[in-house]
């Protein structure tokens, strides 16, 4: 496990994903003022409704990002309203990010998703999508803001 030990260890490292289509659930989740507040209360950030799903290329270390339960922070979120049947713990994985080098984001870690270490979120100030020129299949990185 070489590569989780050098994850572990660089953490200005560059991080590589594909852009791929989401379920489009968190537009409407990320409109409730509870979300949109919570988000930037945990990141700083004035988020936009919706996020930036990617595939990373490589396992990412969740060791490098925070986590919190919803139900710790008062948010109620249950994954049937979106068709995902998930049983577990309600909560997510984030830490503050830069992509490309210019934009301000927040990379989530949702724990209900397929892959807890591959299947990434980015929420971010800016419609990534457009202002980067994204489409499916494209490729992006993004660094781990210093805490």
């Amino acid at each position: 496990m070489a590569w989780l030990r050098e994850l572990s260890i660089n953490k200005d490292r560059v991080y590589r994903g594909i852009v791929k289509t989401g379920r489009g659930g968190a537009i409407a989740e990320m409109e409730q003022p509870l979300f949109t507040e919570g988000f930037k209360k945990l990141t700083g950030l004035d988020v936009i409704s919706g996020t930036l799903n990617i595939k990373m290329v490589e396992p990412l270390d969740l060791n490098l990002l925070r986590y919190l339960k919803f139900a710790d922070i008062g948010w109620d979120f249950d994954p049937k309203t979106q068709g995902i049947d998930y049983k577990g713990e309600i909560g997510m994985y984030y830490r503050r990010a830069t992509v490309k080098s210019k934009y301000k984001a927040c990379v989530l870690v949702f724990t209900w998703v397929t892959d807890i270490y591959t299947d990434v979120e980015l929420v971010s100030p800016y419609h990534l999508r457009t202002v980067l020129k994204l489409k499916d299949g494209d490729k992006i990185k993004f660094t781990f803001d210093k805490e």
